[in-house]
């Protein structure tokens, strides 16, 4: 997070069993104090279970919805961005739509269109994507909280390409399940936030990243205790208590992988 650093926001790269083998060279180099280890028990505690299934109810839908669907998910999306999205004040995500009438798990088989889900982030961002939002539907927090902005990058050739989206920033509306694009870039991270998404950016998507941090004041005079990580954080995001007034905030919450991790991370 060394820009994130720069401009005095705290730094946790959650990083569940074996996730440090994948995670960013830069990230391995330069800010391991911020690594925070996630016990495997944690991640398949009962409260994150079943939030992923009721993300699954939401995103495997119909003939998706095989014998062997959760494995499947597994392969795909990291039961730690749970941790990066579950109690964050907003997320900013780069990443690619799934185009109408392709599956979920790859956004390349066809299937029949009602099964693309309405939240259509791809990959495992979109269970992310999914994770968060699900936290203002079904009588939960209000809806006018949500602050979900995405960039939409295009990515792979199979993606949804939409003239209105596509190059721009977007955001969520949770009442008509819509994407929303916005007319100038999104409010300065603040807060809790996470920083997620693809692994492969384009130029613009980097350059989208960094103005988030546009005309935001830099210091370097708080380098090292913002890489200090905070101990326990993912437990307190989990079981409800975390203790908002014993943080630094702004705080980036990041998995230190390739792609939009690593440039949330270390670039923005």
């Amino acid at each position: 997070g060394e820009m994130a650093i720069a401009h005095k926001h705290r730094l946790v790269h959650f990083l569940g069993p074996g996730d440090e083998e994948w995670a960013s060279v830069k990230a391995k180099e330069t800010q391991k104090h911020a690594f925070e280890h996630v016990k495997k028990e944690l991640l398949e505690d009962g409260i994150v279970s079943e939030a992923f299934d009721k993300a699954g109810e939401r995103r495997v839908l119909g003939s998706q919805r095989t014998p062997d669907w959760k494995t499947r998910v597994a392969e795909m999306a990291a039961r730690r961005n749970y941790l990066q999205v579950r109690r964050a004040d907003a997320v900013y995500v780069v990443g690619w739509r799934l185009d109408k009438g392709k599956d979920q798990f790859t956004g390349k088989s066809d299937c029949d269109p009602r099964e693309t889900p309405k939240m259509d982030v791809g990959g495992g961002t979109g269970w992310a994507c999914q994770w968060y939002v699900d936290r203002f539907t079904d009588g939960g927090e209000d809806p006018a909280l949500c602050k979900l902005f995405f960039f939409d990058d295009a990515g792979p050739p199979w993606a949804r390409k939409d003239p209105a989206s596509e190059g721009r920033w977007n955001r969520w509306n949770v009442t008509s399940k819509t994407w929303e694009v916005l007319e100038e870039d999104p409010p300065k991270p603040f807060g809790l936030y996470a920083g997620i998404g693809a692994t492969r950016l384009s130029s613009r998507a980097e350059s989208a990243i960094r103005s988030l941090y546009r005309d935001v004041a830099a210091t370097k005079e708080t380098e090292k205790e913002a890489l200090n990580v905070e101990s326990g954080l993912a437990e307190e995001i989990v079981f409800g208590n975390l203790d908002r007034s014993r943080l630094e905030l702004p705080m980036l919450l990041s998995g230190a992988c390739d792609g939009a991790d690593e440039t949330f991370g270390e670039m923005a």
